[in-house]
């Protein structure tokens, strides 16, 4: 059996989660002295809510390495022999780099697949992985089928202000002003 296993920036729905048997990882969210684990502690409507209100902007930190190899050690008690990991891109995020390290100390073959995208571009190609899986794609075919994905995949983010961007350090002060208001 093969795990399926992602970060929760993926933003794919609980419902297909449950419904394609999708282990994820969570990463935190950081208000103010509280940690929050994303969609389990804090959910997006709550967030957003108080992005408006909280005076402090938050921060977030990547899963563990044990967040990891707690999610490796229940995919193989649940029966799983092998393991995929789909994580947020390496360039915007470490978390390909601590998924690699728990595959390393995993007990049980895991993968680690760099989707080189956030939120849904992650999502779709985790959503394919595991619909390849379900069909009976073998790892090496799930691979490809995600390579496939992730080459089509074309994201166009639309922001209706970049001050989140510039104050969490994401542009500098100057790319700020170049944006729309």
């Amino acid at each position: 059996m093969l795990a399926i296993i992602c970060d929760s920036t993926c933003d794919i729905p609980q419902k297909l989660v449950r419904e394609y048997d999708i282990r994820v990882v969570q990463q935190y969210v950081i208000l103010g002295d509280e940690q929050y684990r994303d969609r389990v502690d804090l959910q997006p409507e709550a967030f957003y809510q108080r992005l408006t209100t909280d005076e402090e902007r938050p921060t977030t930190s990547q899963a563990t390495l044990k967040d990891f190899l707690d999610e490796i050690k229940a995919a193989k008690q649940d029966g799983a022999s092998e393991a995929i990991i789909l994580t947020v891109s390496s360039a915007m995020s470490g978390t390909y780099q601590v998924a690699s390290q728990a595959a390393e100390e995993a007990d049980i073959l895991v993968r680690v697949i760099d989707s080189k995208g956030p939120t849904m571009t992650l999502g779709w190609q985790v959503l394919a992985a595991a619909r390849a899986r379900d069909e009976g794609a073998t790892t090496e075919e799930i691979i490809q089928c995600v390579a496939e994905v992730r080459e089509k995949m074309v994201q166009v983010v639309a922001m209706q202000t970049l001050d989140y961007l510039q104050t969490g350090g994401r542009i500098g002060d100057a790319a700020k002003w170049v944006g729309p208001y």
